[in-house]
C-alpha cells in the first residue's frame, strides 16, 4: 500500500490494475504484468528526481513535475514524444533526435539543405540491455503476448503495453531490431476508449509491423553482463535441483554471491553480501532507464 500527501493536500494512494496485490516481485516481472505498486515503490526508493532527469535524458523536451505521480506517468506526451524516448533505448542509449526531414532537394535532386543526425550517448548500454530483455519479457509472459501469435517466431521485438484511468488511452510502444513504432488509441473528446493497452494499441501496433519488413533485435550482449540462474522467490543463486529456478542477466559485479535451495538459503562464500540478493541490478537499471516506465507503459 502506498499512500502519499500531495502538496495540495489530497492522498494519491496508486492501485495496481486489478487491484490487487502481489508483494516482492521481480522487476522484470513487474514490467511484464504491469504491477504498479512494485513500479512505485522501486521509484521512490531511486528518486523521482532522478527519474525525471533520465526522462530528459532519453529526450523528453516538455517540461516535467518532478512529483511521485510521475512514476505513473502523469506528463502528457504525444506519441512522438514516446517514440523519441524508445529510438533511444533501441538505439542502445544513443539518442538522435528524431526528425521529419532529412534533405531538402531541387528539380535535378541536388541538395539544399540537409539536417545531418546528431548522435549522443546518454544512459548506460548495460543499463539499456537489461531493459530491453524485460521488455522482451512483456512480449514472451506479459501482457503483450498476443504479439507471439501475430508476429512471426523468428521476430523478436520489445515494448510495453499501456492503460490510462478510465480506459481513456490505449498505448502500445516498442521496437524490432531496425524499427521503432508507437500507437495511441483514444477518443478526441476525452471519454474512455473502453480499451486497454492489449485489447487496442498492441493489436495496431501488430499489424504495422507484420506488414512492413523487420530485423529480429539482435542478440548481441554487452561484455559487462552475465547470464545466471536465479531463484525468482528471493533473487538468489540457485541451487543445483531448484525447479523453480529462471535464468536472467545481471550486471557482471551485480551477480549475487548467496545461494538459494529454494527452500533455504545458504552462503556461496564466506564473504557477506553487499548489498540486497537482487536489488543491486535491478536498482542500477532503473537508475539509468526507469524513467520510461510510466503510466503509459505499466498500465495493463
Amino acid at each position: 500500500m502506498v499512500s502519499i500527501r500531495a502538496g495540495n493536500g489530497k492522498l494519491w494512494q496508486p492501485e495496481n490494475y486489478s487491484r490487487k496485490h502481489h508483494g516482492p516481485v521481480p522487476l522484470y516481472l513487474a514490467l511484464a504484468h504491469s504491477f504498479n505498486l512494485a513500479t512505485v515503490h522501486l521509484g521512490l526508493s531511486v528518486g523521482v528526481d532522478r527519474v525525471a532527469h533520465t526522462l530528459a535524458r532519453l529526450g523528453v523536451e516538455r517540461p516535467i513535475d518532478v512529483v511521485p505521480s510521475l512514476l505513473l506517468g502523469s506528463i502528457s506526451l504525444t506519441p512522438a514524444d514516446v517514440a523519441q524516448v524508445y529510438q533511444t533505448l533501441a538505439n542502445g542509449g544513443f539518442r538522435a533526435p528524431l526528425r521529419a526531414i532529412r534533405d531538402v532537394l531541387d528539380a535535378s535532386g541536388r541538395p539544399l539543405s540537409r539536417y545531418p543526425l546528431a548522435v549522443q550517448p546518454v544512459v548506460d548500454a548495460n543499463a539499456v540491455y537489461l531493459t530491453t530483455w524485460a521488455m522482451q519479457q512483456v512480449v514472451k509472459q506479459g501482457t503483450a503476448s498476443y504479439l507471439l501469435r501475430r508476429l512471426p517466431a523468428s521476430l523478436t521485438v520489445a515494448g510495453k503495453t499501456g492503460t490510462t484511468n478510465d480506459l481513456r488511452d490505449s498505448w502500445f510502444a516498442g521496437f524490432s531490431g531496425d524499427k521503432v513504432a508507437v500507437v495511441w488509441v483514444g477518443r478526441d473528446d476525452n471519454k474512455s476508449a473502453r480499451l486497454t493497452g492489449a485489447s487496442g494499441a498492441l493489436h495496431v501496433w501488430a499489424d504495422i509491423m507484420a506488414n512492413i519488413e523487420n530485423r529480429p533485435i539482435p542478440d548481441l550482449v554487452p561484455d559487462g553482463i552475465t547470464d545466471v540462474r536465479v531463484d525468482p522467490g528471493n533473487g538468489l543463486l540457485a541451487a543445483t535441483g531448484c525447479g523453480r529456478a529462471v535464468t536472467v542477466p545481471f550486471e557482471s559485479a551485480d551477480v549475487p554471491t548467496r545461494t538459494s535451495t529454494c527452500g533455504g538459503v545458504q552462503p556461496a562464500s564466506p564473504e557477506p553480501e553487499k548489498r540486497g540478493p537482487a536489488a543491486v541490478a535491478q536498482e542500477k537499471s532503473l537508475r539509468s532507464v526507469f524513467g520510461e516506465f510510466m503510466r503509459g507503459f505499466l498500465g495493463n
